[in-house]
């Protein structure tokens, strides 16, 4: 625990979570030529919400000028429209100035500190004697598998436990399919049929469906609950 003290915490499940983007690509960068703006000009707040609603309409419909943004929320296919829909209009509000200029350090070479610049929490994480599962999705564009990777490696390894989701054929997750993904795919096999005169064949389609509830909430269960005394 920091400063002796012993941690009140039996396990610690992170979900797409760093105290360090500076290796990854992350799209947070897209935020920070906001932060010296909002300083400069005194702005209590940056409307990320109202910013996003406004761009919502240009990525869902043709001819799809912003049709990237909708990756940044979720991977292809992996959540119902309706569900993107709503966690674009409604989920998202305004964020502090302050905290803004406070994600900027996670940019900068000793990662994400206080709000007095002071305190580094990387500096800190050898010394923690918590279990810890770390989740990354493998099309996470804001807090890439790389950059989950940075902290992890800071962490004492026999405590830490990384773990993608996202396979090689599908399905991937993106920042918010950790939470929300649901995936409804098709998968057509063929199947032969035998008559006196001649063997038919034809195909059968079986609907499944890879959700976050199916793959990684069980993977958050188990964690906690080899940790639960």
């Amino acid at each position: 625990g920091f400063e002796g003290r012993e941690p009140e915490l039996k396990a610690v499940v992170t979900l797409a979570s760093s105290l360090d983007y500076t290796s990854s690509n992350s799209t947070l960068k897209l935020l920070l030529p906001l932060a010296d703006p909002a300083q400069a000009l005194n702005v209590p707040v940056v409307p990320l919400g109202v910013m996003l609603a406004a761009a919502y309409p240009l990525s869902s419909r043709p001819p799809y000028v912003l049709a990237r943004l909708n990756n940044l929320i979720s991977a292809e296919d992996m959540m119902h429209p309706e569900l993107l829909k709503k966690l674009v209009l409604n989920n998202f509000c305004t964020i502090p100035a302050k905290l803004l200029l406070q994600l900027t350090s996670a940019f900068r070479e000793r990662g994400l500190c206080d709000r007095s610049g002071k305190f580094f929490f990387k500096d800190h994480l050898h010394k923690s004697s918590v279990p810890v599962l770390a989740i990354a999705g493998d099309q996470d564009l804001i807090c890439p598998p790389e950059a989950v990777e940075e902290t992890v490696k800071l962490l004492p390894q026999n405590l830490v436990t990384y773990k993608i989701f996202g396979e090689h054929q599908g399905p991937h997750y993106a920042h918010y399919d950790l939470v929300g993904g649901r995936l409804v795919s098709i998968a057509n096999r063929k199947m032969y049929t035998e008559t006196p005169f001649d063997r038919y064949s034809s195909s059968v389609s079986k609907i499944v469906q890879i959700q976050a509830v199916e793959q990684v909430y069980p993977c958050i269960i188990q964690f906690l609950s080899q940790h639960d005394d």
